[in-house]
């Protein structure tokens, strides 16, 4: 391989070699890459060398970025922030990958009997078709998902009385999707929303609860006993995800509590946002100065 030219291993030791003289805030535009495959300051560089040293750092932090993505230009501003995105994207890429190890017959099932598009800006995955006895069966998974949060629209199984996959292995796999086509490094989100909430035992939670969502009857009722607060445990757990709080939102704005008076059976004016965070147990506790979430 052309010596300007190295592997990303190669390139993230150049970086952890340069971050271990140096602090790792300097701009990216102060830096730059040798011939030799050493990071350097351009400040300390022959004057007429700098754009091109520069440039030869930013193609290759270029091509750390899935394809299609321009990671160089969007997030990555320090080399701090190289190490963190690039370690945190690998960690999650482990994780899915155990993943689909542990859930092997669940991930080929899905598979098999579902396909996932773009729908709207929403990812949409859905299946359809007939069981043994002749009658239908449908599902439909439709969620959002960016770097920082997730949000859960339309999730639902009809018509079959045993399934081969559950909702938590298609978000997995439904994030994994997002995030490579659009060519962005895996990042795991610090919200995720259960949109307008239709479940009914979970509307009943919420009523419940109305006079305070802030207390612990109230997590604990709808993490524990909702269909909701269950799958958004589960979905936590195989990402690697601690939920530190949650947080209820009544026609999309934030509340602790509400006048029932205000609510009719029958609209969907609530959601539930989860406030995560990853678990150190998982990825490690988050380095001094570090800007993972």
């Amino acid at each position: 391989m052309n010596p300007t030219t190295p592997t990303p291993e190669a390139l993230m030791r150049a970086i952890e070699c340069y971050l271990a003289d140096n602090p790792g805030n300097a701009p990216l535009s102060t830096l730059g890459m040798t011939a030799d495959g050493r990071v350097v300051r351009l400040q300390e560089q022959d004057e007429q060398q700098r754009p091109v040293l520069q440039q030869a750092l930013e193609q290759q932090l270029g091509a750390l970025s899935p394809p299609g993505g321009d990671t160089a230009a969007t997030e990555f501003k320090t080399l701090g922030r190289v190490m963190d995105r690039v370690r945190r994207d690998r960690q999650i890429r482990q994780r899915l990958a155990d993943l689909k190890v542990r859930y092997g017959a669940e991930f080929a099932a899905m598979n098999k009997c579902t396909r996932t598009t773009d729908m709207w800006g929403m990812t949409d995955t859905t299946g359809s078709g007939l069981q043994e006895d002749g009658r239908d069966w449908q599902c439909k998974f439709r969620n959002e998902f960016n770097q920082t949060h997730w949000k859960f629209i339309a999730n639902a199984k009809w018509g079959r009385t045993a399934w081969d996959f559950y909702m938590s292995n298609v978000i997995a796999h439904q994030f994994e999707w997002t995030f490579q086509r659009n060519g962005w490094l895996l990042e795991l989100p610090a919200t995720i929303e259960r949109h307008q909430i239709v479940n009914n035992r979970t509307l009943e939670v919420l009523c419940r609860h109305h006079s305070d969502y802030q207390c612990d009857a109230f997590r604990k009722d709808f993490l524990e006993t909702t269909v909701n607060g269950k799958s958004t445990v589960r979905v936590a757990r195989d990402l690697g995800l601690k939920i530190d709080r949650l947080t209820v939102t009544h026609y999309d704005d934030p509340v602790d509590h509400i006048d029932l008076a205000r609510y009719t059976r029958g609209e969907v004016p609530f959601s539930v946002i989860a406030h995560v965070s990853p678990d150190p147990a998982v990825y490690g506790s988050p380095r001094s100065g570090s800007t993972m979430n």
